[in-house]
């Protein structure tokens, strides 16, 4: 019985419900549907994703998401959980506060999960029992309006017709939250004691249209503060380190350069050896352990490349479960 008055939601992006076309092309219609992500009018967009998207990538998808399927879930819903689980016990000293979860493309949605919580809430009779706040936490480190502001709206299409809500808030981000830059270099660190260092670190984030950069989203410049402190916290000098950008998608210009057209470069002109972190993601997923672990690595080795180390995400490292809970106790 929910007996807390106190909920701290996690969001993240989502990911298919399981390995199969059906299950994919489901989560892509919901993902690339969404004018955060595609701002094109759906009357230009539909049919393109329709009858030249879909039929061609749900296949490739489906064997990309083969290779990193994990405990009969992808990486990215598997780490969420346990991200919610060990938080909740991190926290188990406030018995005031519950954990929970949710995906802005996949179950459970934020809208399952609030409604799940405030329908049990309007059964109790005792104000002490009440859901008395809700925080949710985008599992984001950098702003981004293609990523946090679908949190945002999911959130006001839930209370538009109702006629009370508990107090509502949303942690912006944490790209400088000394707690997450602690796990990141620590995490960098750590590959260092093991595989030695490269003598090139790359930073790779997931790039976006530099359209919504120019329109006013925060991404880019945090991006560039997150890797301002770690490098300054590692004591990187400037030829030791790279910012590139990821998983472009469509003819648009994007943020770069591109961290595979980098990687190509770097083994054609001598380097032979290069560390790789995404710091821009808290939980490996097809695009850290598909795209950045497997791709890139093969298109560096065949270009001249020897020595390839993808640092992983947090995922379930207590050092990001320490970040997390300073987000929810503002430390």
């Amino acid at each position: 019985m929910l007996s807390k008055n106190r909920v701290i939601i996690l969001v993240n992006l989502g990911s298919p419900d399981n390995l199969s076309k059906k299950s994919i092309r489901r989560f892509l219609i919901k993902f690339l549907s969404d004018k955060r992500v595609v701002g094109l009018p759906h009357l230009i967009w539909y049919p393109i994703l329709y009858l030249f998207i879909l039929p061609f990538r749900v296949p490739k998808l489906l064997i990309k998401y083969s290779k990193i399927w994990k405990q009969n879930c992808s990486p990215l819903i598997y780490y969420t959980k346990r991200q919610a689980e060990l938080l909740q016990d991190f926290s188990s000293s406030d018995a005031n506060t519950t954990i929970r979860y949710a995906f802005s493309y996949s179950y459970p949605t934020v809208n399952d999960v609030l409604n799940d919580l405030l329908s049990k809430n309007k059964l109790k009779q005792q104000n002490s029992c009440e859901i008395k706040s809700i925080q949710f936490i985008p599992l984001y480190p950098q702003f981004s309006s293609t990523t946090m502001m679908p949190i945002f709206d999911s959130i006001g299409k839930y209370f538009r017709d109702k006629k009370s809500m508990p107090s509502i808030s949303i942690i912006r981000g944490f790209a400088d939250n000394p707690y997450y830059i602690v796990a990141v270099v620590q995490k960098i660190k750590e590959s260092m004691m093991k595989h030695g260092f490269s003598g090139k670190l790359i930073f790779s984030y997931h790039s976006l249209p530099v359209s919504l950069i120019e329109a006013g989203d925060s991404y880019f410049a945090e991006c560039m503060l997150t890797t301002r402190l770690i490098v300054k916290e590692l004591g990187l000098k400037e030829h030791e380190f790279i910012i590139t950008f990821q998983s472009r998608f469509g003819a648009n210009k994007w943020l770069s350069p591109s961290t595979i057209d980098t990687l190509r470069q770097l083994a054609t002109t001598g380097t032979t050896s290069i560390d790789i972190v995404c710091p821009g993601f808290v939980s490996d997923c097809l695009e850290t352990l598909e795209e950045i672990a497997i791709t890139n690595k093969e298109a560096f080795i065949k270009h001249g490349g020897k020595h390839y180390n993808y640092i992983s995400c947090l995922n379930d490292d207590t050092s990001l479960i320490v970040a997390l809970n300073s987000l929810i106790n503002n430390i």
